[in-house]
């Protein structure tokens, strides 16, 4: 299982939302057709009003988490210090790492996530 899919399995945004998400961003930069993007989705073309579907489902799943961070943060079940760790951890390069580091940020941000949250 590749590493955006792992941390995919333990998120509120399923495979397919995040590839319509994705391919909904690249269409707004213009580097691909709306309806590229709905025909080049996982498992096979779907029609655009599903493609939206989907895309709208990815936003309000980010968005329902972002919110819940927040309200963790306001009654303290969630330190703000252990979020900006967590973002910072996110930030430094992930998306860069070998399989063997994969594995070992995978550790390190389970561990954080266990203790982050009350």
């Amino acid at each position: 299982m590749s590493f955006p899919d792992r941390l995919v399995e333990n998120s509120s945004v399923t495979k397919k939302q995040l590839e319509a998400i994705i391919s909904y961003m690249r269409v707004s930069r213009g580097e691909m057709k709306l309806r590229e993007a709905s025909s080049a989705m996982p498992g096979g073309p779907i029609k655009i009003g599903s493609f939206y579907g989907m895309v709208n489902q990815a936003r309000k799943n980010f968005r329902e988490a972002l919110l819940t961070v927040l309200i963790g943060i306001w009654v303290d079940a969630i330190r703000l210090d252990d979020v900006r760790k967590l973002f910072e951890l996110v930030g430094v390069g992930s998306r860069e790492l070998s399989e063997q580091d994969e594995e070992r940020f995978l550790q390190v941000l389970g561990a954080l996530l266990d203790r982050m949250v009350v």
